[in-house]
């Protein structure tokens, strides 16, 4: 997965998006649920450096002691996780950036708003990963 940096949208988001099943009193309905994990634009500068040293050929590194290294073992395994269990459980996982922090509350909103309208679920789909 690629993320841009953008210096005006220094906060990300991952949620991870279900549909309600046809034995469930709403039918189709999306929700929340998983999130948002909660990351910074140093978080992805961290990322990338444990990457390149975990690739490095003259100082070789294990992606472990990278992760540690740049101090990014957390949000790594905390995405890792989401991945496997959105993909376990049929979810969807969307990406936003944002320019001020977003709470819990506003990722609720905009999931359900998304079920009523179509501009909504448009954005919601265009920050699908």
């Amino acid at each position: 997965m690629q993320l841009n940096i953008d210096p005006k949208r220094p906060y990300h988001y991952i949620i991870g998006i279900g549909v309600k099943s046809m034995r469930h009193a709403d039918p189709g309905k999306l929700f929340l649920k998983y999130g948002p994990l909660r990351f910074t634009n140093d978080d992805v500068e961290k990322v990338r450096d444990a990457k390149v040293l975990s690739e490095d050929k003259l100082f070789k590194t294990s992606s472990k002691d990278a992760l540690r290294i740049n101090d990014c073992s957390e949000v790594v395994g905390s995405l890792s996780a989401m991945i496997l269990a959105a993909r376990a459980n049929d979810c969807t996982l969307h990406h936003f950036s944002t320019e001020f922090p977003f709470s819990d509350e506003d990722f609720e909103t905009l999931v359900n708003a998304a079920n009523i309208s179509k501009d909504t679920f448009k954005l919601l789909m265009d920050a699908k990963i």
